[in-house]
């Protein structure tokens, strides 16, 4: 039997390839594709655990990653081991064999992912992934195998708001770059459609983020930290000429890729509920403003005006929402305003969400 023969036929059946007790596990795929990967310089890393699956590096290239400009360590911070957390069967991790720390994940099936693919080769690769205003993820390199579509990511920090942010300077910081990573896609006719802090992603290597316990104190002061927004797969774009009255998309985004919607995992932009057409960007400015005002509501009373503009971008009207270059101009100019005093004070603990 080919390899091909025994990995699933359609995008949606990779994505939801069993993770459960008792059935395959994601890395079972890639298993099957490990010589191939080889063969192309790059080293799967090695799954540990039986259930919830862990990624460690490949025993064959152990150790830490070599330096890719990508991420940053500190001195005053020990470096271990890394782990990846294999829950998707759609991704997995991979070292090369210049020992550089990647992520491999398929984009295309056939004529699945189309738009997904198009998306990435419009602004994650060539000369606008430069842009320092461009905070998608780069691609480094596509492989092909017949009808599918790898693209390979450098590998990059998760859960961008651990440990939770110290002051204003840290949280104004992460608004900003969050705001213009989505008014950079806008820009460019692309509309995420999955926005939430799980997205993001932090340029820094590693989990250990704290010397030592209690988990709070500065961490993002000690090197210029630079936030990215990865997982496009929900994207939808429209090309230049098109009429700006028709870029409208219909329901609810999974929908479009073949995905349950009780899977989508996330609160629900209003007019996704109906049946009539709407405008994707300004459901990204709704997600955005939701995201914002969930993780910084304890701090409504020392920056009102940001929460007021969160507030704002998750109205109810979408045509009460200002555009995310509107966003991100308010927020240039709400952290040109704000005094020392109040930037350099402590952030309120992480709310319970």
């Amino acid at each position: 039997m080919h390899i091909l023969d025994e990995l699933p036929q359609t995008l949606a059946s990779w994505r939801s390839f069993s993770s459960t007790e008792g059935n395959p596990l994601p890395w079972s795929l890639w298993d099957k594709l490990k010589p191939w990967l080889i063969e192309n310089r790059f080293h799967p890393w090695e799954a540990v655990g039986t259930y919830l699956v862990d990624a460690l590096p490949p025993s064959t290239h152990p150790g830490f990653r070599a330096p890719d400009g990508f991420v940053y360590g500190l001195a005053h911070i020990k470096m271990q081991t890394p782990y990846f957390s294999a829950t998707k069967p759609i991704l997995w991790p991979a070292r090369t064999s210049e020992f550089r720390d990647v992520v491999i994940r398929l984009i295309r099936k056939g004529d699945e992912g189309l738009e997904h693919l198009d998306a990435l080769r419009a602004v994650a690769k060539g000369e606008l992934s430069f842009h320092v205003n461009n905070h998608c993820v780069p691609v480094l390199q596509e492989l092909t195998l017949e009808d599918m579509t790898f693209v390979v990511f450098p590998l990059l920090g998760n859960s961008v708001d651990y440990p939770w942010f110290y002051d204003f300077h840290e949280v104004f910081e992460f608004v900003f770059q969050a705001v213009e990573s989505v008014a950079y896609l806008h820009e460019h006719l692309i509309a995420h459609l999955d926005i939430d802090i799980d997205n993001f992603l932090i340029n820094f290597a590693g989990d250990q983020r704290c010397p030592e316990w209690p988990d709070r104190g500065k961490f993002r002061s000690f090197f210029p930290v630079r936030y990215y927004l990865g997982d496009m797969e929900l994207c939808v774009r429209f090309s230049e000429d098109s009429d700006p009255s028709s870029r409208k998309i219909v329901g609810h985004p999974t929908l479009r890729i073949g995905v349950d919607p009780s899977k989508y995992g996330r609160e629900l932009v209003p007019e996704m509920a109906h049946s009539e057409p709407y405008c994707p960007f300004k459901a990204d400015v709704w997600q955005l403003g939701n995201m914002l005002s969930r993780m910084f509501q304890p701090s409504a009373q020392i920056i009102p005006e940001l929460l007021a503009l969160s507030e704002a971008m998750k109205s109810l009207d979408p045509n009460d929402r200002p555009t995310s270059a509107q966003a991100l101009d308010r927020v240039r100019h709400l952290r040109a305003v704000t005094p020392e005093s109040i930037l350099s004070q402590e952030v309120p603990p992480q709310p319970d969400c």
